[in-house]
């Protein structure tokens, strides 16, 4: 069909200015060596300035895709810019270079300079040696297009000052800029890891599952942690300020329980009149606290004479008395609150029940931030469990509720890998339904998640060990206990295992006394589907399946809706909408469609000669035939009783009809059986085409049925296009 070869070409231009824009880059630079290889521009003129104007447009456009990158631009794309813009630089240089005398140029310093330059700012060690590459290769090209008598020598000499310049900048200059980065990430870390610390240690955060395991979560999480730690830090250096003066001590400190410090107790407020205090507030001993620790009671000491000193002191000093008060929460030890003396004042019961009743303020006081902090967690997690319900509720197509279960789960916890997979209880086989890998973007294992994700890509596999069958077969939550999974463990199949992934979690989707697939979530951080999580999911992957089920009563309604109950074709309803719009669209771009009006012959005989079930089986075999031999842009519809019509886009009149008679050729071919032996069956096909024929929707139609009805006045089983019609007598095709 001609309509066929124009479309087909339409998309082929497409994919090659498609892919034209994507590589624009890489063709002007292979084009400049190729000038550059021939001895570089010969002289000023149009042609030297259309070059110099296409490159510096080619390199505008790479500075600016660096500058402004584009939103969720994943790792692979950034290091393919990075190494365009890079090969860019270095093209022009030696443009330049080239342009102004070859290497013995006054500009030949810039080379340098450049590679000096790109040696430092590389992000990747690969990228920088394709760079060095490139250095190598332009600089053979551009001594023997310049200097091919001396070439050798000349050549040689610049790679020796490049590989100078690259390994002394890459080795001192850029271990600096590593390290200076480093202690950047390291100063950052070390932040974040204090003010965890001091979280956990306040308890306003559950030690199982911490702040970063939620990217999505993290900064707001750090950010109510951190007004938190900053209030009770605050209000503790208060205290031990108000305690020292009111009291006269010497030092009043604040210790809390930590598990990272050695001693188990962690500094964490202090006024004092000594020079003498530790400058970790990890401490390195208990001392004469240890005590404490074990039986958490308060403790008074009186006579020390500097001998047995509080754990925050690094140096002796002439402490005489002592009072330590637990800070507890139940029955746990949380803190304690110490005062010391060095004038031989005994602390009495007064002084005691002073520090006591400090210490449950204190105690109060976390009391009341934690419980502020859990209350915004949990109006958090409600929030999403809200929206969750809200975005899976409105889902209505399978793939929206693929999307947007998706999405709910992120909100409810960060993943590496989700995957959505069905489960036939009669064949005893999974399917892989949806997929979705935001780790794609990470870039340490980005490509490790998009290949397993490419893998995992419509999957079809039997029942057996894989933890998927198993939580599908018992209908309960993969791994059994917590998220922990080994890099070898069998998930789907044994060749779809997900090395990269510390943290596993597979969710049977139940509705019912149905089991529909699973939800398998997938993280390479350790911990990131604690108990608490597990049970929010698990609330979700239950939504998820009634979603599911809606969605697939709902396609069913539409099918039916819309399709032919008898042959699964286009029904009329559906047929009319679908023309609406192909005819629109005709319209705008100025194409072509057929219209093929075809209807059996003798169908009326066939039901009575052999029975209204053959008369079906036959409509069945034409319907099958012709959705098999049509594209998918074309629309098949039983049009009423044994009428059928086919739209046929980009497709003028003669294509169409050579369409058709293949059709009738083929249907002709076919031999029906039944009881009383079998049987050949016909069809005659009318054609009217758009424009030519008519602009109108209802006369293409009305066209098509006249050509069909002179078919079936001049013998059946034959093609008439309107054309031939209208024009005079008809000659069947």
């Amino acid at each position: 069909m001609s309509g066929n070869v124009s479309h087909a070409g339409a998309r082929a231009l497409y994919a090659i200015r498609t892919r034209g824009a994507h590589y624009w880059g890489l063709l002007v630079i292979g084009g400049v060596w190729v000038i550059l290889a021939a001895g570089g521009p010969r002289r000023a003129g149009i042609v030297l300035a259309v070059i110099l104007a296409v490159y510096a447009g080619t390199l505008l456009r790479a500075l600016h895709r660096a500058i402004f990158p584009a939103l969720r631009e994943s790792a692979r794309a950034r290091s393919a810019r990075e190494l365009e813009l890079g090969l860019l630089l270095i093209t022009a240089v030696y443009l330049l270079v080239s342009m102004t005398g070859g290497p013995r140029s006054f500009l030949y310093p810039l080379v340098y300079a450049l590679v000096a330059f790109l040696t430092i700012t590389h992000r990747k060690r690969r990228i920088a040696l394709t760079w060095l590459a490139a250095f190598v290769a332009l600089e053979v090209i551009t001594g023997y297009a310049h200097a091919p008598g001396r070439a050798l020598a000349v050549v040689a000499y610049h790679l020796t000052f490049i590989g100078f310049f690259a390994a002394g900048n890459l080795l001192i200059l850029g271990g600096l800029v590593r390290r200076l980065r480093g202690e950047h990430h390291r100063t950052v870390d070390a932040e974040i890891a204090r003010m965890r610390r001091e979280a956990r240690n306040f308890r306003l955060v559950a030690s199982e599952a911490p702040l970063a395991s939620r990217p999505r979560r993290d900064e707001e999480e750090l950010m109510m942690a951190q007004g938190a730690v900053e209030t009770i830090q605050e209000h503790q250096r208060h205290q031990v300020a108000l305690l020292r003066q009111a009291l006269g001590l010497h030092t009043c400190a604040i210790l809390w329980r930590c598990d990272d410090a050695p001693s188990g107790l962690a500094l964490e407020a202090i006024a004092s009149a000594s020079d003498e205090l530790v400058e970790e507030p990890e401490l390195e001993s208990a001392g004469v606290l240890s005590g404490m620790l074990r039986d958490p009671r308060p403790l008074r000491l009186k006579g020390l004479q500097g001998k047995r000193l509080p754990p925050y002191y690094r140096a002796p000093v002439a402490i005489t008395d002592l009072c330590a008060l637990p800070i507890v929460d139940g029955d746990q030890l949380r803190g304690i609150l110490c005062a010391d003396r060095n004038d031989e004042r005994p602390f009495d019961e007064a002084d005691e029940a002073t520090l006591a009743d400090a210490a449950q303020q204190i105690g109060r006081l976390v009391d009341h931030e934690r419980v502020f902090a859990n209350l915004e967690r949990s109006r958090y997690e409600q929030e999403q469990f809200y929206r969750a319900s809200e975005l899976l509720g409105a889902a209505l197509t399978l793939d929206d509720v693929y999307a947007k279960t998706f999405a709910a789960l992120q909100a409810i916890r960060a993943f590496d890998l989700a995957v959505i997979s069905s489960y036939d209880p009669h064949a005893h086989h999974h399917k892989v339904l949806a997929i979705h890998s935001p780790g794609a973007d990470d870039p340490e294992n980005g490509r490790a998640w998009a290949d397993i994700a490419e893998r995992l890509g419509g999957l079809v596999f039997e029942d057996g060990m894989g933890l998927v069958a198993i939580a599908v077969k018992n209908r309960h939550p993969m791994p059994a206990r917590d998220d922990k999974v080994e890099g070898e463990a069998v998930i789907f199949t044994p060749r779809t295992r997900l090395s990269r992934a510390r943290s596993l979690l597979v969710l049977p989707l139940v509705h019912g006394e149905q089991i529909l697939g699973a939800i398998t979530l997938a993280s390479a951080r350790e911990g990131a589907f604690p108990r608490e999580a597990r049970e929010m999911l698990r609330v979700i992957s239950y939504q998820v399946a009634v979603s599911l089920q809606n969605a697939r009563m709902y396609s069913s309604m539409e099918e039916r809706a819309t399709t032919d109950g008898l042959t699964g074709l286009t029904n009329h309803r559906a047929f009319q909408e679908r023309f609406a719009s192909l005819h629109a669209l005709a319209e705008r771009r100025g194409g072509k469609l057929a219209v093929i009006l075809t209807d059996i012959d003798h169908f009326k005989k066939i039901n009575d000669t052999y029975g209204h079930p053959v008369g079906d089986a036959v409509l069945k075999r034409v319907a099958a035939i012709f959705a098999g031999r049509a594209r998918k842009v074309d629309i098949v519809a039983r049009y009423g009783g044994e009428e059928f019509v086919l739209v046929l886009p980009d497709t003028d009149g003669k294509g169409a009809e050579v369409f058709a008679n293949k059709l009738r050729e083929e249907i002709g071919a076919q031999t029906m059986t039944s009881d009383k032996g079998p049987f050949k069956i016909t069809i005659s096909m009318g054609i009217a085409e758009y424009p030519s024929d008519s602009a109108s929707r209802s006369e293409l139609i009305e066209r098509a049925d006249q050509s069909l009805y002179y078919c079936k006045k001049n013998g059946r089983n034959c093609v008439v296009r309107w054309a031939s019609v209208k024009s005079g007598p008809a000659k069947a095709g």
